[in-house]
């Protein structure tokens, strides 16, 4: 009996797991993460709106806004946190 689908290896010869499947993450929230939803987005969340934010209105003041969107470990907003105002 032929192996149709061996297994795949790196140049080293190192042995690399196949992926079975894939599977949708969405709809997983840990015990954590579920608290920190009921507790903090009464305080932290805003609600969505068809109509644009009214930015002044939320925060309470006049100030230029950034926004930051990504997936990564926060480097970036660390970086720019840390930055004095431009």
């Amino acid at each position: 009996m032929s192996d149709d689908n061996p297994p795949e290896t790196r140049e080293e010869g190192q042995f690399m797991r196949r992926i079975r499947s894939f599977v949708r993450r969405e709809g997983r929230l840990t015990k954590g993460q579920e608290r920190a939803l009921a507790e903090l987005w009464p305080v932290m969340g805003v609600e969505f709106a068809p109509q644009p934010l009214d930015l002044a209105a939320l925060f309470g003041r006049q100030a230029p806004v950034v926004l930051e969107i990504g997936f990564g470990m926060g480097a970036s907003l660390v970086e720019m946190a840390k930055a004095p105002p431009s």
